[in-house]
């Protein structure tokens, strides 16, 4: 089916805006979510390359209640969006912000079903997990956007840094692990697993079941950035990011100049 042409038009601009490293207005006209996920799913095709990650955004009642909505939200990103290691990251001119999550690993596909996915299918198919940090930030000139145009935006996706395994299984200490971010010269941001849903295993369980209702699935390899264990934390053009999770599992990443060693996102 031919795209509507509004659609069509922001998929263009947010890819231009991607490539350029650049930033656009917000659209003009609010957008359903609908609308917003057919922009995604252009850009990220525009983009090229298989979704090698996922991210579920507003996994709060309060993020939910800020924006609108009564369910999460997601983002799709590709390999090269991915980055492992103590990474380093370019600065930017755009704000950023970072959170510290539970990053999952899919072990099998979980293919579309006669029955909705519950836990303990979902979690059987984990192949491990990992602290992590998910960095975002927004290709509009403005942050204040409607739902739609949040999610056309790739829910504010950037980079996903997979730190160290914390398990090669899901297990139930997950659902409430004491959570820390940090950052150069600045308190530490505390936090934990349960602020995901209550329990990071149900983001993941609704993800599954979310995109087999579209037809589509979570595949052997994929990651998962499962939500915010955190909040949503400005940080400062160039600074070092650490996640650490309560039984020693931590994350780390460097924004800032990418000619110092390290891995760089191009």
């Amino acid at each position: 089916m031919p795209l509507c042409s509004h659609i069509r038009d922001l998929a263009d601009a947010i890819a231009d805006a991607h490539a350029r490293h650049e930033v656009i207005p917000p659209p003009a006209t609010a957008l359903t979510l609908t609308d917003g996920y057919a922009v995604q799913a252009e850009v990220g095709r525009r983009v090229g390359g298989a979704v090698a990650a996922y991210k579920v955004g507003l996994t709060s009642p309060a993020a939910q209640q800020a924006m609108g909505t009564r369910e999460p939200i997601v983002g799709r990103l590709h390999a090269a969006d991915i980055l492992h290691g103590n990474a380093v990251v370019p600065s930017g001119t755009r704000p950023r912000f970072a959170e510290a999550e539970l990053v999952v690993e899919i072990g099998r596909d979980l293919p579309p079903s006669n029955a909705p996915y519950d836990r303990d299918r979902v979690a059987a198919a984990v192949a491990a997990v990992h602290a992590g940090i998910e960095l975002c930030s927004s290709r509009y000139a403005a942050e204040d956007v409607d739902i739609g145009a949040l999610v056309a935006d790739n829910s504010n996706a950037e980079w996903l840094v997979v730190g160290d395994r914390l398990s090669t299984r899901w297990e139930d200490r997950f659902a409430a692990l004491d959570a820390i971010l940090l950052r150069d010269g600045m308190p530490p941001v505390r936090g934990s697993t349960a602020a995901v849903m209550g329990d990071p295993l149900a983001a993941l369980t609704w993800l599954a079941n979310w995109l087999t209702a579209r037809g589509e699935m979570l595949r052997q390899g994929q990651f998962v950035a499962t939500g915010s264990c955190t909040g949503i934390t400005e940080i400062a053009r160039e600074t070092r990011l650490s996640s650490r999770f309560a039984d020693g599992g931590e994350a780390h990443v460097r924004i800032g100049d990418p000619a110092d060693q390290g891995e760089e996102k191009e």
